[in-house]
């Protein structure tokens, strides 16, 4: 026996659902009568409302999942509902992020603002001493002090640093950071000096610390080939996915990000600044790329990425849907969002970028180290394949070999040790069987040459 409530809700139910129907048959209609579809007439069809693009959505999600126009539908349905809903903006630090340390950039007075970007130091440098200042300040703050930049602000700020949990070389970062202030706000020479002895202390220390990222990829290493079998695994794990469209997007977006690192371990915030259309192309080649590294302005162009990587970056602008005959459909939606200026790796609207911090949580998930282990990966195998250091530098994007070797090379060292043992080993039997001739006719007497070696 059924209550008149629960009759209620499942006629609410069917009527809602036959309007979708409805709605439905009628874009399938004028579909039919168009060649390609475009954000203006997804626009025009829906007369502004985000509710008909959504039930469009569901529809042909149920009839029809592999249908093209669907990421265009989804990227339209998001724009839509931006120009009708402010944009939310959080004061707090959010879930799960780290507490806020810094006043916020608003209330840090103008004439110390001014001092810093008036500085001889680069525009990237700059913001590091803006955001120490912020932490300076802060700490002042808490302690009840005037928020100025003197002796006790960096007492302060020091004691904070003491119950922090980081690395000793981020510890001697922050450190110089100081310095570096203390330098441009023009300290007195006695709180300079101190500067100057906690800083060589912090390098020291940092200097003999044990790199920790080193230590658990030492524990648990891997290498580009693992990379790329993950990524295939999770392109797998997405197309088996069905209904939920947050997770498919989310699937290809891991896939992609490890395929790109199994090839290309560039540091992820300049993968994510690629814009379609601009850092990254698409044509009938393939993939290719054209940026300067955010760090070491580098120029990290490719003229045409891997093969291995076009499915991939292709499954970013399809998302799940049928690429059409010869690929158009795939064309078709690449030219939307390069008319969009959309980033290639885009959250859900298709218009922002992932974060950083969530490409790290969904690369750590899978591997278990964070994005930039994939260049010490890269280091290892190039040691491990007879790659020079030099190549490691320029496959880095590095200005100095001893960058990659110092920050990057895990068991690279390791490895040429047991490489060069191995050839002296060889050499040694070759000694032992006497001389030998080589292909060209020349006799070598490995006895004669070493006898020679000892009288010189």
């Amino acid at each position: 026996m059924t209550d008149g409530n629960g009759s209620s809700g499942a006629s609410r139910v069917s009527r809602s659902r036959l309007y979708t129907q409805q709605i439905l048959s009628e874009y399938l209609q004028v579909r039919e009568q168009l060649e390609h579809v475009t954000p203006q007439l997804l626009k025009t069809f829906a007369q502004g409302k985000v509710d008909i693009l959504r039930r469009v959505a569901a529809g042909l999600n149920k009839t029809q999942p592999g249908h093209p126009d669907l990421p265009l539908i989804h990227f339209t349905t998001h724009e839509i509902g931006r120009s009708l809903v402010p944009i939310a903006v959080s004061t707090g630090p959010g879930k799960g992020r780290k507490p806020v340390i810094s006043i916020p950039l608003g209330e840090v007075p103008q004439a110390f603002l001014d001092v810093i970007r008036g500085s001889h130091y680069k525009p990237r440098f700059q913001e590091d001493l803006t955001v120490a200042l912020r932490e300076v300040l802060g700490a002042a703050r808490r302690a009840s002090l005037p928020e100025i930049l003197n002796r006790e602000s960096l007492v302060a700020f020091r004691a904070e640093l003491e119950t922090r949990e980081q690395s000793a070389k981020t510890t001697a970062k922050k450190v110089l950071d100081c310095k570096c202030l203390g330098l441009l706000f023009k300290l007195d020479a006695e709180t300079m000096a101190l500067l100057t002895n906690e800083l060589r202390a912090a390098k020291l220390e940092a200097e003999l610390a044990p790199s920790q990222r080193h230590a658990a990829f030492r524990a648990a290493p891997l290498t580009p080939l693992d990379y790329a079998r993950l990524a295939r695994s999770v392109s797998e794990e997405a197309y088996a996915c069905v209904g939920n469209r947050q997770s498919i997007h989310r699937l290809f977006t891991t896939a992609a990000a490890l395929a790109f690192l199994s090839f290309l371990p560039d540091r992820i915030a300049d993968i994510l600044k690629l814009i379609l259309g601009q850092g990254v192309t698409r044509d009938v080649r393939g993939w290719s790329s054209s940026y300067f590294s955010n760090k070491s302005d580098v120029d990290r162009s490719i003229d045409l990425l891997p093969d291995q990587l076009t499915p991939y970056l292709d499954d970013l602008v399809l998302l799940g849907a049928d690429p059409g005959p010869q690929g158009r459909d795939l064309m078709r939606l690449y030219r939307h969002r390069v008319e969009a200026e959309a980033p290639l790796f885009a959250r859900t609207d298709l218009h922002r970028a992932y974060s950083p911090g969530r490409i790290f949580e969904l690369v750590k998930e899978r591997t278990g180290h964070g994005p930039h282990a994939a260049r010490k990966a890269m280091t290892d195998y190039q040691a491990e394949i007879g790659g020079s250091p030099r190549d490691i530098m320029n496959l880095l994007g590095h200005r100095r070999i001893a960058t990659s070797e110092k920050h990057y090379a895990v068991r690279a060292a390791a490895i040429r040790r047991q490489r060069a043992t191995e050839e002296v080993g060889h050499l040694r039997s070759a000694l032992d069987d006497g001389p030998w001739r080589i292909p060209s006719g020349k006799l070598i007497d490995l006895s004669r040459i070493c006898g020679d070696l000892d009288r010189a």
